[in-house]
């Protein structure tokens, strides 16, 4: 039987998308699927919306170098990348606003920092990056953290709150691949009662608690 292949649509910006893509590579290691990582720029999602402009200053430049990853080692360059940009944004809580943050993420995942340059600089990088947004969208995509699988229909989520690993990961994912298969289903929610449980969430909790 043919793996199923999971397209995950995400921005290095978003907590929500961070912990979703910890828990489907857990989730990876025991149940029999592959993860194809794609970029979904919030900064394209909110070009017109002023009140978020500011705070996603980040996501074009961080969203180029995750392309060149991709085209210098594919997925698992891809991957290597997001999941150091990850550990330093949203644990560490350091910006990806600056070129020498994006570099160290890429020497972190054992690349050559030069792709960030060239990422930075060469058009065709930010055409992919637009190209695979607008490709996302006509799918359904709104925002992230996105998934589709075998071409499916995108949907957005499962949104958890915390890293889940071993076999806890792969439980979900058997709950999860009924809902997202099924074509009469379109919305499950509910109010989110609890921040992200990543670093850089849980300081910012703290700062506001000891106000």
């Amino acid at each position: 039987m043919t793996k199923p292949t999971v397209e995950m649509y995400i921005d290095p910006l978003c907590p929500w998308a961070w912990l979703t893509s910890r828990w489907l590579h857990e989730a990876e290691k025991v149940r029999p699927f592959t993860v194809v990582t794609k970029v979904f720029s919030l900064a394209l999602v909110n070009a017109g919306n002023k009140r978020y402009r500011g705070s996603l200053t980040s996501s074009e430049p961080s969203g180029r170098v995750l392309v060149g990853a991709r085209r210098a080692g594919g997925e698992e360059a891809i991957r290597a990348v997001y999941t150091e940009l990850g550990e330093a944004h949203h644990e560490r809580d350091q910006p990806l606003g600056r070129e020498s943050a994006l570099r160290a993420a890429v020497t972190a995942a054992g690349l050559d920092p030069a792709l960030v340059s060239t990422a930075l600089s060469d058009d065709s990088i930010q055409a992919e990056v637009v190209a695979e947004y607008e490709a996302a969208v006509e799918r359904g995509a709104f925002g992230v953290p996105t998934l589709s699988i075998d071409g499916s229909p995108a949907y957005f989520g499962p949104i958890v709150d915390r890293r889940i690993t071993g076999e806890e990961a792969g439980e979900l994912w058997d709950i999860a691949v009924p809902l997202l298969r099924h074509p009469h289903v379109f919305e499950l929610k509910r109010s989110r009662s609890s921040e992200p449980d990543v670093g850089r969430a849980l300081k910012r909790v703290a700062a506001a608690a000891a106000r």
